[in-house]
């Protein structure tokens, strides 16, 4: 049985394209770097979480750095950010529409084109880059990592030189991809109907410069093969945000739940918020079925997944996640890292799926209601064994500290599992960890 495609889906599965997983955000943000210093006609980005002094690696400066040097050289420069609203707009890693960013701008002398996007108390939570959109050499980059100093961290996770002691997004775990192909022309047209219809572009302070933005023409023609990935762009939309979505889009909720429930030899999970109660009810047949799971968290929880708790779908969704750990062939999992004054937990931001090394997903999903039904989110999904597999094996062999290459998916995954569980005890007596993977227990979760 293999895994469908969601027919809820805009755009359709696409042939032959590229996918390159980028592990971790030292690694994603070199390899965007480098594509913006040999674009030659455009940069375009989709912006949720940006810390402005946050800096490249290799000394490439900040976001606004590499923006106004691909401006300098004549590019087309666009970023569409996401305008918090609610008690997301006092957060410190955010740039909102307003007088103190109108005038960062000014002093800056910045010259590319800023729109600001709303999606009422939701986030416009996509994170993508396209470089050359609409010639030869388009590229984009598709995944779930902000631009944040800690999510700068490469895989050997070493100990921050900023911040606090085991602050919680100081050293954190993520995946995006780059992509090349056919599907390149949808995350083009994602974003011409984002920038087109932001929806705060004619309001005070939500566009740069102030009235002098330009809308952008429709997608004309596909871009071209590049590859033999067979892969799909989908999304979460809510009903009415774009004319030409008059009933939204939940693809990724769809092609998610198929997924799991077509899975034969294992899943292999790492998200952010692992809360999704219709998710969790599919995989609870997954583990009837014998398949093992395994699904890695950050241990050290947002506290605003606490609180929720008082919400009875939240509630009923930590009751699935505790059932599921009554499940031998389940593991619920974070990563640390033993430092001299202790562990430090690795944040894991994660929003990505594998399974029976036959397909895979990289994206901004949460497994969680919002992210569903109310954020606006994208993915990549991809039905290729040789990919899948080399992500299988990056993931693995970073969290367990072993090599997965030569195993079967089935085989690799109870190893990490085997390890994860050997590490809790190894943690408990204050011992060095095989790699940062450890279990956790489920019912004990973001308590």
């Amino acid at each position: 049985m293999g895994i469908p495609s969601p027919n809820s889906a805009l755009f359709p599965v696409r042939d032959n394209n590229v996918i390159t997983p980028l592990v971790d955000g030292g690694v994603a943000f070199d390899r965007i770097a480098s594509a913006i210093e040999a674009a030659v006609s455009s940069v375009w980005v989709c912006v949720a979480f940006l810390e402005p002094e946050a800096t490249f690696p290799n000394g490439r400066g900040t976001f606004f750095d590499i923006l106004d040097d691909a401006t300098d050289r004549g590019l087309d420069v666009r970023a569409l950010v996401w305008h918090p609203e609610g008690p997301s707009a006092e957060a410190e890693d955010t740039l909102c529409a307003d007088a103190t960013t109108a005038a960062m701008l000014s002093v800056r002398g910045t010259r590319w084109q800023l729109r600001w996007d709303a999606v009422g108390r939701n986030c416009q939570h996509q994170k993508v880059w396209i470089i050359d959109a609409g010639t030869p050499n388009e590229i984009a980059f598709v995944g779930g990592i902000n631009i944040t100093q800690g999510s700068m961290a490469d895989s050997s996770h070493g100990e921050p030189t900023f911040g606090e002691r085991n602050e919680r997004y100081s050293n954190i775990h993520d995946v995006h991809c780059q992509i090349q192909g056919p599907i390149t022309s949808d995350v083009h047209t994602n974003f011409v109907m984002r920038w087109n219809h932001s929806s705060e572009q004619d309001k005070t302070f939500g566009s740069w410069p102030e009235t002098e933005t330009n809308d952008l023409p429709d997608v004309v023609g596909i871009s071209a093969d590049a590859g033999s990935v067979r892969a799909q762009i989908t999304r979460s939309i809510l009903p009415d945000l774009y004319s030409e979505l008059p009933e939204g889009e939940n693809s990724v909720r769809q092609q998610y739940l198929e997924a799991f429930e077509a899975a034969q030899e294992y899943v292999y999970v790492e998200n952010q918020i692992f809360l999704s109660r219709a998710c969790l009810d599919v995989i609870h047949g997954t583990l009837e079925r014998g398949v093992p799971v395994l699904a890695l968290v950050p241990a050290d929880a947002m506290p605003e997944l606490a609180a929720a708790k008082a919400h009875p779908g939240i509630a009923a969704a930590y009751q699935a996640l505790a059932k599921c750990g009554e499940y031998p062939n389940f593991c619920l999992a974070a990563v640390a890292a033993l430092r001299t004054w202790g562990y430090e937990e690795i944040y894991v931001h994660s929003k990505t799926a594998i399974i029976d090394d036959e397909w895979a997903t990289i994206g901004s999903t949460n497994l969680v209601f919002s992210s569903f039904q109310g954020d606006t989110e994208m993915n990549v999904s991809f039905w290729h064994k040789q990919t899948a597999r080399t992500l299988r094996t990056q993931l693995f062999d970073e969290h367990g500290g072993f090599s997965s290459g030569g195993l079967e998916g089935r085989q690799a995954i109870e190893k990490l599992i085997e390890i994860a569980r050997k590490n809790t005890a190894n943690r408990e007596e204050n011992q060095l960890l095989q790699g940062f993977i450890y279990a956790i227990e489920p019912n004990n979760w973001a308590k």
